[in-house]
């Protein structure tokens, strides 16, 4: 008995969503610039043909994970970190940090992308609209500033702690991502920050 149309959608939806979740590991682990196709197709076992069926390019299958998977799930709290402000919306930060590292897998991956994407090239414009309102490095600086102000965060330039703390935690993905280390410690990233302990 041949299959209905519905039968048929269904497999199709399936085959997408398969793509689209290898793709998000392909460029959670190499980046938008150092993936290609093949680090999708062939971990999916799907031939360039079923890919380009479902997606016209790299740009156009990462623009469907913009629209379905990052842009629902990115859950990088920069809204909330903003609305709490100062130390408090850092520590928010940090133990986002830690709980995407604890979880591993689909949130792990949003979390890095999300993290890593503003050192991409080539971004359309929806990769870049989405970067704008999950930047991270801006959130920091503001809070940083705020913790500056009322003299509870560390002196110096607040985009260049932001920028040090950024890249320390990409050193972190990196590390979690080829070894399985343990996860980030949101006291010690926390700490790192202010001018006095944790305690006080």
């Amino acid at each position: 008995m041949p299959r209905t149309p519905e039968q048929n959608q269904s497999i199709k939806d399936r085959r997408r969503s398969k793509l689209l979740a290898y793709a998000l590991k392909a460029f959670a682990a190499n980046g938008y610039d150092h993936t290609a196709i093949d680090d999708i197709t062939k971990p999916a076992k799907c031939s360039h043909g079923l890919f380009y069926h479902y997606f016209d390019s790299k740009e156009d299958v990462f623009a469907a994970l913009v629209d379905e998977v990052l842009s629902k799930e990115a859950e990088v709290p920069v809204a909330a970190a903003l609305e709490k402000g100062s130390v408090a919306g850092i520590r928010l930060l940090c133990d986002y940090a830690s709980k995407v590292t604890k979880a591993g897998g689909k949130d792990f991956c949003v979390a890095k992308i999300t993290v890593l994407l503003p050192e991409s090239n080539g971004l359309d414009e929806k990769a870049k609209s989405f970067v704008r309102s999950h930047d991270v490095e801006k959130t920091l600086v503001t809070l940083i500033r705020q913790g500056q102000e009322e003299g509870r965060v560390i002196v110096g330039d607040p985009r260049l702690i932001a920028r040090y703390f950024l890249d320390l935690a990409k050193g972190a993905i990196a590390r979690l991502s080829k070894t399985g280390a343990e996860a980030i410690d949101p006291d010690i990233l926390y700490g790192l920050f202010l001018k006095t302990s944790i305690e006080e």
